[in-house]
């Protein structure tokens, strides 16, 4: 939508897959052998004749963007992208985390079964960068192994390349999550701390630009006051919701015009392209097949997740400044309503209790849709 509708630019990918599709170069999570260096990446987008072309033909610089799920969590991207650009327009996809951790999974047994059928088997992605017995064969071993001790010592390795000079390349233990895709479930679904991790770095003295749709004529803002040690660019957050951007569109495709207007001056004509995106549609791209039963979420594990993630949950929605009703939705998110049936007990964040009636158990299957939409995600939008 950023460049049907907007007229924004992509980044160039080598990953010819929907997932991709000129929408993401995973450049700061490592794909290019573990290259991180933020000198290189600008590469990744159009020419400078190419540029000049467009603010000739266009009347207004080029807007790029990237979209990317594993920025949002990566200890060290924030400190890549400040070392890119100071001021770019931070775009932060929040999704419900029992549900992403359902698609997440969903989407991470589709890469097993492929690579299983080029005959890679799952050796590949053992030690020695992984721990004995990667990848889990369940989504409770997922869900248990992004929370034990051993990867949370791996994951605090990690918290450690964010401190000094920007990296140029990532160690292999770490590349494209510390110990796996599938360890970080936890590190995803805590989200406050994800968007606290980049306030940090770029900044935020007031409350941050919710997602309301802002009228195209607003005039921009003028320049935030400059406090000591903080990055130009303080109020570069857009905050968005899966829902949102399935069902509005065209206000969320509006609020981001008017940051960019905000912050660069230039997103007028952005904001011009948003009048006739009412009817507009959200595309959905990367759909996974159904999971046989045996490897399908249980039930019960949801149930503990969503009583996990309920203060998570709050915490957030008081660092974005609204309440996104994950918990108020009984039939879109069930896994906050259990039935009587079924008592939680939760002595500390590292620990689950489970209690069921007779007649349950661990292994029952639920039948709760998964939507096949983006994950919780971060989006870079600048202005060359």
């Amino acid at each position: 939508m950023l460049r049907s509708e907007l007229g924004m630019s992509g980044p160039f990918t080598p990953w010819v897959h929907p997932l991709a599709d000129e929408k993401e170069s995973f450049y700061f999570s490592g794909h290019y052998w573990g290259v991180v260096a933020p000198a290189l990446y600008p590469l990744a987008f159009p020419l400078r004749v190419w540029r000049w072309l467009h603010r000739w033909l266009r009347g207004r610089r080029l807007f790029v963007f990237e979209g990317c799920a594993s920025y949002l969590s990566s200890p060290w991207a924030p400190r890549l992208v400040a070392a890119v650009t100071p001021r770019p327009v931070l775009v932060v996809c929040l999704r419900e985390p029992v549900e992403q951790h359902r698609s997440w999974w969903r989407l991470e047994q589709a890469s097993l079964a492929w690579a299983e059928e080029l005959r890679l088997g799952r050796r590949w992605l053992g030690p020695p960068h992984r721990t004995a017995g990667y990848p889990p064969k369940s989504f409770r071993e997922a869900v248990l192994l992004s929370r034990s001790a051993e990867v949370g010592a791996i994951w605090r390795r990690a918290d450690e390349l964010a401190v000094g000079p920007p990296l140029r390349r990532m160690p292999a233990w770490a590349l494209p999550f510390p110990n796996g895709q599938l360890s970080a479930f936890d590190r995803m679904g805590r989200l406050a701390d994800s968007i606290e991790r980049w306030r940090a770095i770029f900044g935020a003295h007031r409350r941050p630009t919710q997602t309301l749709p802002l009228p195209p004529s607003r005039p921009p803002s003028p320049p935030l006051p400059r406090l000591p040690g903080m990055l130009p660019g303080s109020e570069c957050f857009v905050f968005v919701s899966l829902d949102e951007i399935v069902h509005t569109p065209g206000a969320v495709l509006s609020a981001i015009a008017a940051k960019c207007s905000e912050l660069h001056g230039e997103g007028n004509g952005l904001a011009d392209c948003t009048a006739a995106a009412d009817g507009l549609r959200a595309p959905c791209k990367n759909a996974s097949a159904p999971l046989p039963d045996d490897l399908a979420p249980d039930e019960l594990t949801q149930f503990e997740l969503a009583a996990y993630y309920r203060p998570h949950n709050e915490r957030l929605f008081r660092v974005i400044g609204r309440d996104l009703g994950w918990h108020n939705d009984p039939h879109r998110y069930p896994f906050y309503h259990p039935s009587p049936g079924v008592s939680i007990a939760m002595s500390r964040d590292s620990e689950w209790g489970l209690g069921t009636t007779p007649g349950s158990g661990p292994g029952s299957r639920t039948d709760l849709s998964v939507s096949a939409a983006s994950d919780s995600s971060l989006c870079l939008v600048d202005v060359l």
